[in-house]
């Protein structure tokens, strides 16, 4: 942070510096006069200097002694950095600090050697650590006094000069594209993956460097190589072979390796015919004996909690993807679990590929109204495949439905007819596959001239708020937990105090409905209507809040039984002492609740949808 906007605060300075080796001491940049804006200036440019200083040497400390994991590799997925001396780390340290040294000698030495010079009384009024320099050193006289502010002046300038030289040649030159790529961030929903070209494209997903957008290239270059994508990446933390830092480094890493001929190209292409195509540069990036494996990109959870981590605002995310469409759709190279998941949604319209005719087997007896015999129902209950299909996510569907009939909901849902998001599908690269069910879905829900949904599953509200959009389904969409809290504030439902009350519970934020889409209010306080009393909190929670292990298609494929992200965030949770974990969506009830049992400690904590709990609490 210091050193930062030690950096920002100095670039006045250093303009001025090199100024004064043209103009003499006396100039200054307009406005910046000792008897203007200059005076606070250097106060605070004083001040600062002295915190670069501590800074760096703390960083040295970092570096040098404790070595953590988020500079020298979280193991085994950046075993590389691990290896390293770090010398070029080292050296800018040392250089950010001779910077701030040599200024301060620069005013010291002014100090001692002019002292009747006007504006040399003056700038030592409002700079109390040169002045401070400056006495400490007055012995020396004003001869030794004007060789160590001359050095000074030298020195400064030449480190800057010789900084200036090192960046393009180092992972320092995110101190010149930061800022570039902070402004050119996705402005678009984090939950929103890109369309892809299926009728035009002839590349379906990124397999050579040059596939990469400009903007994934630029982020290449930004990486301040710090880590706080690693240490937040719950893969990472689990001990798979995906570390979003190393992922990057690697891909820049054969950036560098063919930028002639990626600049060959470019130069080439606006010279070729009509028709005529360049070959792709390089080799495969993906693959086994490549520069990223296929085990990195099937190890990604899709969470974002790297790019929520990450200050210069790079995206991991949409790479990923891209590289896994390129797996799925060009080479038919994924994990053999998926066959089942890609065919049951192909031919079942969802992932578990049971029969649609079971689709609504959960509303038995419950006398829920089908679209087809009420159409013109205020809203569109959408179960999603997991609420209609998943034993455990049944139970939290009658239970919201409950709650939609206490409170006298007008709502309907499609029953037998309901069709999946496809969201698993492009997740996991598949997006022919996604595209065609997306379509078909809107074409539903136009047909049935649908313009309210309510959803109790973070992914679905994901797709119909920020995906569907993109095939022409433009809804309004309401999340249970939101509409829940509306219907007890309208007094149209009440709770009242049952076992639930008192209880302690925590809460697991979903990505999907968290980071993806800024949801984090509601659920709390429908658990606080409940209980009494707001969640006990984890230490990653909100927007920091670890994925359960099942995003990004990862429900569907096996895990490593030593490496399950499931059991990272149980035991997260358990250190809160809950009695209850209180869960938003079907895929983080079955991880959290396999969690529990793995732990055993079923006796003495239980996992909860909030929809559940409002349920057992209603008057």
């Amino acid at each position: 942070f210091f050193i930062f906007w030690g950096f920002t605060i100095l670039g006045v300075r250093v303009t001025t510096a090199f100024a004064q080796g043209w103009f003499g001491t006396e100039f200054h940049l307009p406005l910046l006069g000792v008897d203007m804006l200059g005076g606070p200036y250097l106060l605070l440019k004083d001040l600062i200097e002295v915190f670069v200083m501590v800074s760096v040497g703390y960083a040295l400390v970092r570096w040098l002694i404790l070595h953590p994991h988020r500079l020298y590799g979280f193991r085994p997925a950046e075993d590389r950095l691990a290896g390293q001396d770090h010398v070029e780390a080292i050296v800018i340290l040392c250089c950010i600090g001779g910077i701030m040294l040599t200024d301060l000698c620069y005013e010291a030495g002014r100090y001692i050697a002019q002292p009747d010079v006007a504006t040399v009384v003056a700038e030592r009024w409002w700079t109390p650590v040169a002045s401070s320099f400056a006495t400490v050193l007055a012995p020396i006289g004003p001869s030794a006094a004007t060789w160590i502010s001359e050095g000074g002046w030298w020195g400064h300038n030449l480190l800057i000069l010789f900084m200036l030289n090192l960046l393009p040649h180092s992972k320092h030159f995110h101190i010149i594209t930061g800022l570039p790529n902070t402004f050119f961030r996705k402005l678009q929903p984090l939950g929103a993956l890109s369309k892809m070209d299926l009728e035009n494209g002839t590349i379906f997903g990124t397999s050579h460097i040059d596939q990469f957008t400009w903007k994934q290239v630029l982020d290449m270059y930004t990486c301040t190589e710090c880590g706080r994508c690693s240490s937040n990446c719950p893969a990472t933390l689990t001990g798979k072979p995906l570390a979003p830092r190393q992922l990057l480094l690697n891909l820049r890493d054969y950036l560098y390796e063919t930028q002639d001929e990626l600049i060959a190209k470019r130069f080439a292409a606006p010279k070729l015919e009509e028709g005529a195509e360049l070959p792709e540069v390089g080799k495969n990036v993906v693959g086994d004996d490549s520069v990223i494996h296929d085990e990195v990109l099937w190890s990604c959870n899709t969470c974002r909690a790297c790019e929520e981590a990450c200050p210069v605002m790079i995206e991991y995310v949409d790479k990923i993807v891209d590289m896994r469409r390129h797996l799925v759709q060009e080479e038919a190279r994924f994990p053999a679990e998926l066959t089942r998941v890609f065919k049951g949604m192909e031919t079942q319209s969802n992932p578990w590929g049971l029969g649609s005719e079971k689709r609504d087997a959960w509303a038995e007896g419950l006398d829920v109204p089908r679209v087809a015999d009420h159409p013109n129902a205020e809203y569109l209950y959408f179960v999603g495949c997991a609420g209609a299909f998943d034993d455990r996510s049944k139970k939290t569907t009658i239970s919201f439905t409950k709650v939609l009939q206490k409170a006298g909901v007008d709502f309907a849902i499609f029953g037998k007819d309901e069709l999946c998001t496809g969201d698993s599908a492009r997740r996991l690269g598949n997006e022919y596959l996604y595209q065609s069910m997306a379509q078909m879905l809107v074409e539903q829900l136009n047909g049935a001239n649908v313009k309210k949904v309510i959803v109790n599953c973070p992914h679905c509200f994901n797709a119909f708020k920020n995906e569907l959009p993109q095939f022409g389904g433009t809804y309004e969409v309401v999340h249970a937990a939101e509409l829940v809290q509306q219907l007890l504030k309208d007094g149209k439902i009440q709770v009242q105090q049952n076992g639930l009350t008192g209880k302690a519970v925590t809460y697991h934020d979903s990505c999907y409905y968290g980071r993806f889409n800024n949801v984090y209010d509601s659920q709390r306080e429908a658990i606080k209507a409940v209980t009494g009393k707001m969640p006990n909190e984890m230490e990653r929670h909100r927007r920091a809040s670890m994925c359960c292990g099942a995003g990004g298609g990862r429900m569907w494929i096996e895990e490593d039984p030593d490496k399950r992200v499931n059991l990272l965030r149980t035991d997260q949770a358990l250190e809160t002492k809950p009695e209850v974990i209180a869960v938003s969506c079907p895929f983080c009830m079955t991880m959290i609740g396999d969690g529990i049992k793995a732990k055993d400690v079923e006796d003495t904590v239980q996992a909860l949808d909030v929809m559940e709990m409002i349920e057992r609490s209603l008057v």
